[in-house]
């Protein structure tokens, strides 16, 4: 059998990477909290319903994860007005799966919005500010998974891809913050991330950011995305911003595994956002 990957919470990212990881040559694997939900799943991904509240862990479900390669991609929740309460229990479910299984390893997708509070440029170094509800809410998943067994975090800024192009989220509002850097990042280098973790297995760091690196102003990126949808009224822009300013440095995953960014400047990824809706 190939190499299997299974994505957990596979919504709108994890359809867009699945292709990527099943041409190179992974049995991919997806699962939603319902049977219904797996409905929405389409080839190249093979459903699996994965409630993972309350949930028994089953022979079957152990002998899937088993020697497998593990994609967590399950949101924390509150940002939407969805409700955080379950994600600690879901991730200790997950995790508690994954080591009665004995999986390859694991890699937690969790957020740069970690850094909330933190100014100026932050690595993965950075001490967190975990006065922060949300930041406190989304440390505490990456160190339940990470202690559990062979995790690693991959923090990521904001994404954007097919179905999910960043103008269309801004159109005729007011923005803070227009000379603050933005930190984004397109699905095809999720992706192209996963994969050079997977290949380079295991890594030096425990976690690792991925955005586009090069420094991009919010006005000038938001300018772009609404004058490449030709979306008007266009986007304005205050030049206070409730939190500081903050550029993501995400070049440790090059330097440790060799992965180069398709789009290095956030901007050349807006051509590569077509209105294409994958339902999350």
């Amino acid at each position: 059998m190939a190499n299997k990957v299974i994505i957990v919470g596979c919504g709108w990212l994890g359809q867009q990477v699945a292709p990527k990881l099943a041409a190179a040559g992974l049995q991919v694997f997806g699962s939603r909290r319902s049977a219904d939900a797996v409905q929405s799943l389409a080839k190249p991904i093979y459903g699996v319903a994965l409630p993972l509240v309350n949930a028994e862990i089953s022979a079957e479900l152990q002998t899937l994860f088993h020697d497998a390669w593990v994609i967590c991609t399950i949101p924390p929740g509150g940002r939407t007005g969805g409700s955080t309460t379950d994600y600690l229990p879901v991730l200790k479910t997950l995790a508690l799966l994954c080591q009665q299984a004995g999986i390859k390893g694991g890699i937690h997708i969790s957020s740069t919005g970690v850094y909330q509070g933190l100014a100026g440029e932050v690595d993965e170094t950075a001490v967190l500010k975990q006065e922060h509800p949300r930041v406190a809410l989304l440390a505490a998943g990456e160190q339940l998974l990470r202690a559990s067994g062979p995790w690693l975090t991959l923090r990521l800024s904001g994404l954007m891809g097919p179905g999910r192009h960043p103008g269309r989220f801004v159109q005729g509002k007011t923005l803070s913050g227009g000379a603050y850097p933005v930190n984004m990042v397109h699905s095809a280098d999720v992706a192209k991330a996963l994969l050079a973790i997977i290949g380079n297995w295991p890594l030096p760091s425990h976690c690792y950011n991925l955005s586009s690196p090069e420094w991009v102003t919010k006005q000038d990126f938001y300018q772009a995305a609404c004058a490449q949808l030709g979306t008007s009224p266009p986007v304005s822009f205050t030049a206070e911003a409730p939190d500081p300013a903050r550029q993501v440095l995400a070049n440790a995953l090059c330097r440790d595994t060799g992965f180069r960014y398709q789009f290095a400047d956030a901007r050349q990824a807006l051509e590569a956002c077509p209105s294409r809706e994958i339902k999350s």
